[in-house]
């Protein structure tokens, strides 16, 4: 079969380019702010613990030892932490890299590509504003326009506490909360004895969603202590931006309660209407201090939807290797002829797309009206008198 395993693609030149493109884009966005490259392997010890374990490609060696690709690039990220930076001092840290899952997620892919930042050592709200405003600014890197949802799990938390919510209990009504299914959380709460503030609160806060003054209507329907601290960690981080314009509060958001421990947050576009990234604070989960967000390329390649950098046929194409080598110092792209007929060069140029065929005898228009004539004469007549410079 020519066809690649279900879940996987072969990705075209067009589709490569842009992501080369985008991946670029953002790997010097991140540099800009101070965020070191690195690596980890692909492939792994299987370990059951593991939070994507059950996602697992296990796969074992000669030595009987169970492996798996790398289904989730922050725990790999944690051990690399772990084994090359104990001293636990604050770290900022980018990663590029293909992850492989068993189970395909929402677009049936087993196998995508995340870019991603991680910054360790510390946590306060002007490292969780840092990663929220790069969130922010690695959707408008690629031209389109943001919308960034933060929420703090820590308010959904601080109710259950408060409403003495069993552990059994929390992971399905955290979810309905999340999803703002009103009807499961009614099912869910129906059973349990409640003080009628704590039920109004529980009921509402999936609605608690908009600009700022969202902290304000939480204030009054959640005024306990423990609600109010972490409404006042939301306020902190908002207070970071001069211009908060383009961000929304999601008091709701309550995915993977046990694991975000303070901020978190999901990016988006217009007219797209899944998270471009996600990302938010894990605490205590996989190191002391922890926060950082992932961007699934293959997804923002859909919702870029063509736009971006098209692939562009090389402008030139060469049957004078010396005459190539020259304009490619000027930072030009020339293919070479791969027929010395002049004839045939001459129709293998129309048909991959470049307006120039450079010959010994010169440089030749393919096409009506070429771009850059002028500047190509010149580079041309320049490389002709042996001015090189």
């Amino acid at each position: 079969m020519i066809a690649p395993p279900d879940g996987t693609r072969y990705s075209l030149p067009e589709q490569q380019t842009q992501l080369r493109w985008i991946t670029e884009r953002l790997q010097r966005l991140y540099q800009s702010w101070g965020y070191q490259p690195v690596e980890v392997p692909a492939l792994e010890r299987y370990d059951p613990l593991h939070p994507a374990a059950h996602k697992s490609f296990k796969l074992s060696d000669r030595d009987g030892e169970v492996l798996a690709l790398r289904a989730d690039f922050t725990p790999a990220l944690a051990r690399l932490i772990k084994a090359s930076f104990p001293d636990q001092r604050p770290r900022r840290l980018q990663y590029t890299g293909k992850l492989w899952q068993a189970h395909a997620d929402m677009a049936r892919a087993r196998e995508f590509t995340q870019v991603g930042l991680e910054l360790v050592g510390v946590s306060n709200h002007r490292a969780d504003a840092e990663l929220i405003h790069l969130a922010r600014e690695s959707v408008r890197e690629v031209g389109l326009a943001p919308r960034v949802e933060i929420g703090n799990p820590g308010v959904v938390r601080a109710l259950f506490n408060l409403a003495n919510v069993p552990e059994g209990e929390r992971e399905s009504l955290a979810d309905a909360i999340h999803r703002k299914d009103q009807r499961t959380m009614l099912d869910l709460l129906e059973a349990r004895p409640l003080a009628a503030d704590l039920r109004r609160a529980l009921l509402l806060v999936p609605d608690l969603y908009g600009d700022v003054q969202v902290l304000t209507a939480g204030r009054q329907a959640m005024p306990w202590p423990e609600t109010v601290v972490e409404l006042d960690r939301l306020e902190a981080v908002l207070s970071e931006f001069e211009d908060d314009s383009e961000l929304l509060l999601d008091l709701g958001m309550a995915r993977r309660l046990n694991y975000y421990t303070g901020v978190m947050f999901n990016a988006y576009t217009f007219d797209f209407g899944q998270p471009i990234l996600g990302g938010g604070r894990y605490d205590g989960a996989l190191l002391p201090y922890a926060a950082g967000f992932a961007l699934g390329l293959e997804r923002l390649l859909s919702a870029l939807n063509g736009r971006g950098p098209g692939l562009r046929p090389p402008l030139l194409l060469s049957l004078d290797d010396a005459a190539a080598r020259y304009f490619r110092a000027q930072g030009y792209a020339v293919e070479r002829a791969l027929y010395a007929d002049l004839e045939a060069a001459r129709e293998y140029a129309r048909w991959r797309g470049s307006a120039y065929l450079l010959s010994p005898d010169g440089l030749v228009p393919i096409v009506a009206d070429p771009p850059e004539q002028e500047a190509l004469s010149a580079l041309y007549q320049a490389y002709r008198e042996g001015r090189h410079d």
